[in-house]
Parts: structure tokens; sequence; C-alpha cells
């Protein structure tokens, strides 16, 4: 059901502070903490000795101290004290995995070790640096991530879904659409011409006339959706648009860390360049989208309970995307399992 061999979010950077931060990926026990230069280090959540979670001790210099009985273990996962003796035991170690830090998340490595460094996490598609802004979230999704998937390569569920945020009826009624299958991922590109502003974009512009809206939607395996949408004054040129005709022009990665095969962490990343909005905007914004995300939680927690795999589903056109995602996805999965697999250690 998981891709392993694939670096996915583990964890936002500003959450690991002075104290351990414990999280399951991919139904693992692991921690994250950081050593005294301040690089973040993730192990098993499971100390060797009575296998008590490691995420309840303390950082002590560059290790992580177990709070049962003070093992301390290192960046490698290897036992480097025990309190009640000189002579450390054989074998005394626990997993440790590959982890990379940029644009404000950490990013993890749970499959084979030996190959992390030949595979590059996912690139944003912005610069990470001053020029642009960025804010985030994290949300808890009690079912399968593929269902989030679903929903966000398929956005003809804004006006219903959303009727009050970012839905508007033209968002299913009166666009174009264009699917396409990449090396590595599935772009879904979407225009609408002519149409009424979503209640949060007229909230946030101060325009209440008629748009020119885009939606250009990628994913990326396992579980990247990266999200380009904006809109601009009717007429004055779409995406090219400029000045005060171009309303509004963002960026936004929704990360999708499956948690278990029924729960999954929702890390949603958004960015504009500096500038671009006021603060008040900005908070705006980000209040819709994060009341629009939990809108999607409540129907797809409700959908989940529902599925029941002996009963048949239909498929509509605008599925088209989030079919290709899933087979896409399912084909790496396979090709994995065929393959087989060494996990970190």
């Amino acid at each position: 059901m998981f891709l392993r061999n694939r670096w996915y979010v583990g964890a936002m950077s500003d959450e690991i502070g002075d104290r351990p931060l414990a999280r399951t990926v991919l139904d693992e026990p692991v921690v994250f903490f950081r050593d005294s230069s301040g690089a973040a280090i993730a192990l098993e959540d499971r100390c060797v000795h009575r296998q008590a979670p490691l995420s309840l001790g303390d950082v002590v210099g560059d290790t992580l101290q177990c709070a049962y009985h003070g093992l301390c273990f290192d960046r490698a996962g290897d036992c480097v004290r025990v309190p009640s003796q000189k002579k450390i035991p054989p074998g005394a170690r626990v997993k440790s995995y590959p982890v990379a830090e940029r644009y404000g998340v950490i990013f993890l490595w749970l499959g084979d070790a030996g190959v992390a460094d030949a595979t590059a996490p996912y690139k944003f598609g912005w610069d990470d640096s001053d020029a642009f802004r960025m804010m985030h979230a994290r949300l808890d999704a009690a079912f399968d991530y593929r269902l989030l998937i679903d929903n966000l390569m398929d956005v003809t569920h804004l006006p219903f879904a959303h009727k009050t945020t970012i839905g508007t009826a033209a968002v299913a009624d009166n666009f174009t659409a264009r699917t396409e299958r990449l090396e590595d991922g599935v772009r879904i590109s979407r225009w609408m011409e002519n149409i009424d502003q979503a209640p949060a974009h007229v909230e946030v512009t101060g325009y209440d006339g008629k748009v020119d809206r885009w939606q250009i939607i990628t994913y990326t395996p396992p579980g990247f959706v990266w999200l380009q949408v904006g809109s601009a004054r009717a007429g004055a040129g779409g995406r090219d648009a400029t000045g005060d005709d171009l309303l509004i022009d963002r960026n936004t990665v929704h990360s999708l860390t499956p948690e278990t095969e029924n729960s999954a962490h929702y890390f949603w990343i958004t960015s504009h360049k500096a500038g671009a909005m006021t603060a008040e905007q900005e908070q705006t914004i980000y209040d819709r989208s994060v009341e629009a995300f939990n809108e999607d939680l409540v129907i797809i927690e409700g959908q989940a309970a529902r599925l029941d795999a002996t009963i048949p589903t239909i498929d509509v056109t605008a599925d088209a995307a989030a079919i290709a995602a899933r087979q896409l996805l399912a084909r790496l999965i396979d090709a994995e399992a065929k393959q087989g697999l060494s996990v970190a250690s």
C-alpha cells in the first residue's frame, strides 16, 4: 500500500524544538529531535532495552535519552551510554532514518537508506528565499491518504463542499481542462473565463466583478500535489495579467503522508511573492483555506466510513486526473514490491 523508496514530509521544521516529536509514518513509530547544532534527526521511536517510546525522553547534547532507564542514542541510532553500566551491549541500536530539511519542512525516508542520497526530495515550485512568503498548516486525516489525492485532483467539488469560501458554480459548470501524464506525475490544467469570484477571493481582493480563473494541479508520487491557482480581471490576460489586474497568484503544495493504512498527516504549504498581499490579506486567505480543508476532511471521513469494495462505483469525466494519479501510484508500488525492499536500518 505504501511506496517506501521516496521522500515524504515527516514534520514541519518548527514542530521540532527542544522536545522530541513522536510521529507514526507508514505504520512505523518515528521520533524527531535536533542535536546541539540544530540538525534534524529521525530515529525509531522504540528503545532497544524495554521498548519504551524514545519520544518520552530528553535531548541530551547530541543524543536522545530514553525516559525509562536513561539509555542514550546518537544520530546513527547507536546506543552510546547505559547509565547503569560501562559496557554497551552488542546490537544496542535503533533504526535511523535519512532526513533532509528545506522549504520549512523535514523530509523523511523510510525505504532503503542506501539509495536515499541518489533521490532528491520533492522540489517545490518556488524559491526557498525571502522573496517568497510561506505559511503552512498540518491537519490529521482519519482515512486513506489516497482519498485526499482524489480530492485534490478533482476540484469540481468546490462549488458544493466550499460554497462560502473558495467555491463558485463555474468551477464545475464552465471550464476547459486538459489532463497530462508526465514522466513522474500527472497534471490537470483548468481554465475558467468571465466567471464570478469565489466568496473568499472577494473578501481578500475586494473585487466582485467577473474574473478569469485558473487551476494547474500537478501530482507527484508518493503524495505531493502542487496547485498553481489564481485569478485576474476578466479579459486582462489571465496568467499574464499584471498590476491591479492580477488579483490572486498563489502556489500551494499539499503533502499527504500516510500514518497508517487508514490515517494520514496532511501538510499544507502556501507561497506568494513577498509584498503581493498585506498581512491582513495573507491571514484571511490562510483562514479561509484551512476552513475549506476542514470541510473536505468532514466529507472524506464520511466517505471513508461508507466505502465498501464490494459495491461498484461509477466514474465521471472529471475523475480523469485522479484515476491517472491512482494508476501511477499503484504501478510504482507494484514495481517496488517486485524488486524487493530493504528498509532503513
